[in-house]
């Protein structure tokens, strides 16, 4: 369980750099688009592990 947590710590965290680097006034729409679009596949992501949790949870109680 600390494993997962820990991996969505670290995706977390890549979630956030993204979003700060997204804010690039150097990047173009086109990259900018780019970022979104990988933030939006760390989220599922996120979304996964957080199902995976529950799952083990359930399973251990």
């Amino acid at each position: 369980m600390d494993q997962l947590n820990q991996a969505n710590e670290y995706t977390y965290q890549v979630l956030e750099k993204l979003l700060e680097f997204s804010k690039d006034e150097g990047i173009s729409t086109e990259q900018r688009q780019k970022i979104y679009d990988i933030i939006e596949d760390i989220e599922e992501v996120r979304h996964i592990l957080y199902e995976l949790k529950n799952q083990m949870r359930s399973s251990i109680a």
